[in-house]
């Protein structure tokens, strides 16, 4: 979360970076915002920003103004943001809006390319980031995509002043994929890419045509070696490249919108006569590129400028669509590594290349033999017990939040929540009224808002005299950040084994039982102690990683389990203390871990947000493959759809395990299961309500493409 205080001086922005300095890895020479690090750890797709658009590039402020909305764009396009720089002395990936601000108005910053990093911070100076800084910051990160305005090049008359930018002998050593609108219309553009094709840089046009852009125009007059039409394409490209080995960078030049192109007849005459001024006035080096700027968009009335930021706004949300594409080919590239060529954690020792991928897409019902498939019982209800409340958000309006008893106005919404509850909505509208909710609420006004909701889901003797429902309270900052989260859950206690035991019929009858983590660890044991007895698969949600170890205290087995990366850390770490096993949130952390929760339920759906699900489960024989040894494991990652807008995500991952019970309960293997889990997070996240009043149940796709492993 980005830091709630103003920065208002050097002195501020010294302890700022003091503070990011505590959470850093001291083996590195950079920190993260925390935005950045925490996409890190989820494996989420990051964008890189330089900084040089905002210190140099335009005036205040529109550089600010600019700056924020290029991040707001990469963020609605489902990936983060990370602006770098130098900030006394402290190279930063990712830029707080405080940070953003302190540089839009800061005086005698640096700027700063490779020659110019290490004297930077040494001396403890502010410093901009060029397109070659920048390029050098995001390899040092592992972030493959940069976004820009537009690179550096060969200048007019370089061929007698030598005047070279370093971007591109920067591209020619980098893996870096640049998103960019061309090469600047200033500089001298046919021997730019001749530079580029000596330093083995791959340069694609975006889009139908092959020409290559000139930043405020759309043609240059030269053609691009090669063309990509979409995101994909670009992701694919660099994958191919990563794969190779190359070492040498990509360009992505995309054209400025056409209602934003300039007249390149006009700039060209305007750049011309900014040329002899520059020569007049004696400006050399790196202060030719900024002092041309200025001159172009004074010359032009600051059309130049509208042109600059609509380009910069347009190169962020290509950029941002590559980024999620090629995260999503990384993600299942790093899989596959895991298992091909991974290393035990534990041991130390490589582990034996035993995996083979033996699926890719859905096949047809019935053509999967699994006796382990559950089938619909048309007479019997989805029993699911746990916990039921009313969640209120109230999100801030303020830009600034201080915690010191202030009012602040908000808009406040409230809808019913609990695990356990959501999910039983959920299979009551998928199941025309065929789930039952076994849970406890108060006989108050929050009550009976529950009740209402959805009329019968509830069973007799829930209700508590002179009790509270419980409660959720989340207040969020104006990005929609959460600050803080209360919650009054006591009332759960009040789910005991007299009232299992009481509707013990329902549970008989059932074909599946849902149990979330806020039972009450006896009532857990009880449950699964006669769900045992009767043969019936239970379906545990963790609901976080404090609760996510009740399934595990007894030694029955559970069915399937649907954590997220920390509630599965949470139970392997119950099961086996000290496991040494790196907190990396990658496939193959997630896989390590499994291993050691599987000895326990059969089926992990391990949930990954916007990345998607990874299932893995214990086999003793798969077709057509020899069982290794006594315990055969098989992977499967499945890729998520991104949405451009959500209305909701408290609902999402509720629903999508309801879903996906719902496609087991009526005997679909597990691809399509799963895809009835997405279509159905898809829809709560479009729906304003926690779980939506209706599922279009044939809106899920049959064809849904996975990568499967075994090892």
């Amino acid at each position: 979360m980005a830091c709630l205080l103003r920065v208002t001086s050097r002195a501020q922005m010294a302890r700022s970076l003091c503070h990011s300095r505590h959470h850093s890895t001291y083996s590195y020479p950079f920190v993260y915002s925390n935005e950045v690090r925490d996409a890190k750890a989820d494996r989420k797709p990051i964008v890189a920003l330089e900084s040089t658009i905002i210190t140099h590039g335009m005036p205040y402020p529109k550089n600010l103004e600019t700056a924020l909305e290029v991040e707001d764009i990469i963020r609605r396009q489902g990936a983060t943001p990370a602006t770098i720089a130098i900030l006394q002395g402290q190279l930063t990936i990712g830029l707080t809006q405080e940070q953003l601000q302190y540089l839009a108005k800061a005086k005698g910053v640096i700027k700063a390319s490779r020659r110019d990093l290490a004297p930077v911070m040494a001396s403890r100076q502010d410093g901009a980031t060029t397109v070659a800084g920048t390029i050098i910051a995001a390899e040092l990160a592992d972030i493959p995509i940069f976004v820009t305005g537009g690179i550096g090049g060969v200048h007019r008359e370089g061929e007698d002043t030598m005047d070279v930018s370093a971007d591109l002998t920067e591209l020619g050593r980098s893996k870096t994929m640049v998103v960019c609108s061309g090469v600047k219309s200033i500089l001298d553009i046919g021997r730019t890419l001749e530079y580029l094709e000596t330093q083995g840089v791959t340069v694609c046009s975006f889009g139908e045509s092959t020409e290559f852009p000139a930043f405020y125009t759309t043609r240059s007059g030269y053609h691009a070696p090669h063309r990509v039409s979409d995101a994909s394409q670009a992701a694919r490209i660099l994958q191919s490249a990563y794969r190779l080995q190359l070492s040498s960078g990509i360009v992505i030049a995309v054209p400025v919108p056409e209602e934003y192109a300039m007249d390149g007849n006009v700039i060209e005459t305007v750049i011309k006569n900014a040329l002899l001024e520059a020569n007049n006035q004696g400006i050399r080096g790196k202060e030719v590129t900024p002092f041309l700027l200025a001159a172009v968009s004074a010359a032009t009335g600051g059309v130049s400028l509208d042109a600059n930021v609509a380009l910069i706004k347009n190169n962020a949300k290509v950029g941002a669509d590559i980024a999620f594409q090629f995260q999503k080919l990384r993600n299942a590239d790093n899989l596959e590594n895991a298992l091909n060529i991974g290393v035990s954690k534990s041991t130390g020792k490589c582990m034996t290349n035993t995996s083979r991928q033996f699926h890719t897409t859905c096949r047809d019902k019935g053509s999967e033999s699994d006796e382990n498939l559950i089938r619909d019982d048309s007479a019997g209800d989805v029993l699911i017990i746990g916990g039921a409340n009313v969640d209120r958000t109230y999100r801030v309006t303020e830009d600034q939040v201080q915690l010191d008893g202030s009012t602040h106005a908000c808009k406040t919404e409230q809808c019913a929540g609990g695990v356990a509850r959501n999910m039983a909505e959920a299979l009551w509208r998928l199941r025309d009224g065929r789930a039952r909710l076994l849970t406890v609420i108060g006989d108050d006004a929050d009550g009976q808002y529950i009740q209402d909701i959805a009329p019968g889901l509830l069973l007799d003797g829930c209700i508590i005299k002179n009790a509270r429902t419980a409660m959720y309270a989340a207040m969020f900052d104006k990005k929609g950040e959460c600050i803080m989260g209360l919650g009054d859950m006591d009332i759960h206690n009040h789910i005991t084994i007299d009232l299992i035991n009481k509707h013990i019929n329902v549970l008989k009858n059932a074909p599946l039982v849902v149990l979330d983590g806020n039972l009450p660890a006896t009532t857990m044991d009880y449950v699964l102690k006669i769900c045992t007895e009767y043969k019936k698969p239970v379906f545990f949600e963790p609901t976080d990683r404090r609760k996510a170890i009740k399934a595990l205290s007894s030694n029955h087995r559970v069915k399937y389990a649907s954590p997220n990366i920390m509630e599965l850390r949470a139970m392997a770490d119950f099961l086996k203390p000290k496991n040494n096993i790196t907190k990396s949130n990658d496939l193959e952390e997630i896989i390590n871990l499994s291993k050691i929760v599987l000895e326990f339920v059969d089926l992990l759906l391990v949930t990954r947000g916007s990345a998607g699900v990874v299932t893995i489960k214990s086999v003793n024989e798969i077709t057509n493959l020899s069982p290794i040894n006594s315990h055969e494991f098989e992977v499967r990652l499945y890729s998520a759809e991104v949405l451009n807008h959500i209305e909701n995500v408290s609902g999402a991952g509720d629903c999508f395990s309801s879903g996906f019970i719902y496609g087991v309960i009526l005997g679909l293997d597990e691809c399509k299961s799963i895809s009835f889990g997405f279509s159905a997070a898809k829809e709560a996240l479009l729906s304003k309500r926690t779980v939506p009043c209706t599922f279009n149940k044939h809106n899920y796709n049959e064809t849904i493409k996975y990568s499967a492993w075994s090892f």
